[in-house]
């Protein structure tokens, strides 16, 4: 479908980074494209727009289609609309940020096409666990996905010291450790950080309003038990 395209129509697609936290790092899911253009090339998963449907139905869809999970966090990130960004005509892009916890996802994943890729836009791009390796922007990746993927993992390092995106990744926003969460930060961030200082940071920016509280449970762990706590997304 959309193999060739009109040279005088525009066209719009729905993209989408389905991101992870697995391991105590982030993960990206791609795909190797099977058909022209950048036949076998890795990339993200994508459509074209309906006629009849908007962009986000269209990511939605686009989810369900290809990897169904439940709950999935979607946030559209930007329109890219760079000329020549497809060979096949003009299409535009609209991205969306897509946040699945590893315990939702690793059951989908399994028979999918889907592999787990590792960003670093601060070092050589992408990597699998098996060692290889992606460079963005150097045609490793289908059409302008490179930038798709560096414009993601930015936004996302950016946001989560100011809303609550990096709570997305928690396999229970209602029953999870101050450590669970530092790992999910330290992830994405692609830093450590200290344990007291973080604690500290992030009671006073969601305790003080009340939308973070401690429960009653505990997680039980070596050494000394570590509270629960809840988020009110």
């Amino acid at each position: 479908m959309h193999r060739e395209l009109r040279q005088d129509e525009l066209y719009a697609t729905a993209d989408l980074m389905i991101l992870t936290v697995c391991g105590g790092r982030l993960k990206l899911l791609l795909s190797r494209r099977v058909n022209p253009p950048c036949e076998g090339c890795w990339a993200l998963p994508g459509l074209f727009i309906g006629l009849e449907e908007s962009a986000e139905a269209a990511a939605w869809r686009l989810l369900q289609e290809m990897l169904p999970v439940r709950d999935a966090y979607v946030e559209q990130l930007y329109t890219f609309t760079g000329v020549g960004r497809d060979p096949r005509g003009r299409v535009l892009s609209v991205a969306y940020l897509v946040i699945v916890p590893w315990g939702r996802l690793q059951e989908a994943l399994a028979g999918s096409s889907f592999r787990c890729f590792e960003p670093d836009v601060d070092g050589p791009g992408l990597r699998l666990d098996d060692g290889e390796g992606l460079v963005l922007g150097a045609g490793d990746l289908a059409f302008d996905h490179g930038r798709i993927i560096e414009t993601g993992v930015r936004r996302l390092r950016g946001k989560i010291d100011y809303t609550d995106i990096g709570f997305r990744f928690l396999e229970d926003p209602q029953a999870f450790s101050l450590g669970e969460l530092q790992t999910v930060f330290e992830a994405v961030l692609g830093e450590a950080a200290d344990s007291s200082n973080f604690r500290r940071t992030i009671l006073n920016r969601y305790a003080r309003d009340g939308r973070l509280e401690q429960t009653d449970q505990e997680k039980r762990a070596r050494g000394r038990p570590a509270a629960l706590y809840r988020i009110r997304l």
